[in-house]
């Protein structure tokens, strides 16, 4: 993959992670009680969390474009 597509997958992933970030955060707002039995929206921000790790140990990696 180029220097250029992991740099874009890294900002889609981070753009999808803000965006569930938000979302969480609007819940716990919402609904003080998930804090302690959890949220779909909390799973899917920690996924998305993860996703983005990923997106960014590979943009760390060499320039092999």
């Amino acid at each position: 993959m180029t220097l250029s597509k992991r740099i874009a997958v890294a900002i889609i992933e981070a753009e999808r992670f803000i965006d569930k970030a938000v979302a969480w955060k609007k819940r716990l707002e919402a609904d003080e009680s998930v804090r302690f039995s959890g949220s779909k929206e909390g799973g899917t921000c920690k996924r998305s969390s993860l996703d983005l790790a990923r997106a960014l140990v590979e943009l760390r990696k060499g320039n092999s474009e």
